[in-house]
């Protein structure tokens, strides 16, 4: 994977620029949970609980789940490593565009995808029968969220083993799969607490699944996996109850400035709506890569999408961050 295909690498542009980057092109919450990090005390010298008894616990209560349910990873690209290992399947069917990571994982676990659905349909699409399918709601790069219930009912009727990402849900309002768990134990569900909680430095993620899933997923997998910070660190997060309500209010106001911004640059064409915390446009002339150059110039880095499947080098995506890093881009855009 090179620098470009992913958010977030601002160390090695920063070299390659020698400026201090501004990143647009990681989908991190621009508010942090209210956690004093000197204040965490934390004893390294024993090994951690290696079941994570405490860590589960603030996560069922969060996400309204039973422990049982829960599979912990240190981070969600692992997460999704580890499970397409375990299922083994062999042949694989998309719901893109989606998060790249699916892509190279099902490659390095040996799984054909054969099938690419388009999320952008008016009728639902099918898979075929007895296949492992992977959904990523709210989709990524675009932010669109999907009612599910016609399409779990579908997969279920085609006994499909299902995948639904829902790294960015928090950033919504919108409704979970979590509660379809019960109802079909063939559903796993994929979660990334870095974006939300802002703590891409801390790797943890999780898989919520049916207690014999969830047990299967345990079998193989490394103990002591997540270290004794990062799981003080989560737990802290999730307790912060102020944290969701400010992220909603302050990601919806800073969405509506970005919005505005971009569309006063008129280089787009479109600029399409989001329930996550992120933009996606299309150009109207210049390509993607142009405009990454010219923004990187300036200290601002972007996501170019023209790796997603279904998009070309004319998508862009652009995080929403902090007014004053948006003003940064604005000054950048409009010269």
């Amino acid at each position: 994977m090179k620098a470009s295909d992913h958010g977030g690498d601002i160390l090695f542009f920063s070299k390659r620029t020698k400026k201090k980057i501004t990143d647009f092109s990681s989908n991190i919450n621009c508010v942090n949970p209210n956690i004093n990090i000197k204040s965490l005390k934390i004893d390294i010298s024993p090994y951690p609980d290696f079941r994570y008894t405490k860590l589960k616990k603030a996560v069922s209560r969060k996400y309204n789940l039973k422990s049982k349910n829960i599979f912990l990873s240190k981070g969600a690209t692992d997460a999704i490593n580890h499970l397409l290992k375990t299922i083994n399947f062999k042949k694989a069917t998309l719901y893109a565009p989606l998060y790249g990571e699916y892509k190279k994982s099902l490659k390095t676990s040996k799984i054909k995808i054969i099938n690419r659905l388009s999320k952008s349909f008016s009728h639902v699409e099918k898979p075929l029968k007895n296949s492992l399918v992977i959904f990523v709601n709210p989709s990524t790069p675009d932010g669109k969220y999907y009612d599910l219930k016609k399409y779990i009912k579908m997969w279920k009727k085609l006994n499909c083993t299902v995948i639904i990402d829902e790294s960015f849900l928090d950033f919504s309002e919108k409704r979970s799969a979590v509660t379809s768990l019960k109802k079909y134990k063939k559903l796993y569900i994929i979660k990334s607490f870095t974006k939300f909680y802002s703590c891409a430095g801390v790797r943890i993620g999780a898989v919520f699944s049916h207690p014999k899933n969830i047990k299967k997923l345990q079998k193989n997998y490394p103990l002591w996996s997540i270290s004794s910070f990062d799981e003080k660190y989560l737990i802290k997060a999730l307790k912060d109850k102020k944290l969701y309500e400010k992220s909603l209010k302050k990601t919806k106001r800073n969405k509506k400035y970005l919005k505005k911004v971009l569309e006063k640059s008129k280089l787009f064409s479109k600029i399409y709506p989001s329930n996550a915390n992120y933009l996606l446009c299309r150009l109207k002339r210049q390509n993607a890569k142009k405009l990454q150059k010219k923004l990187l110039k300036k200290g601002i880095l972007i996501r170019n999408c023209e790796n997603f499947d279904f998009l070309n080098d004319k998508y862009v995506r652009f995080a929403v961050k902090c007014k004053k890093d948006i003003k940064k881009l604005k000054k950048a855009i409009l010269a």
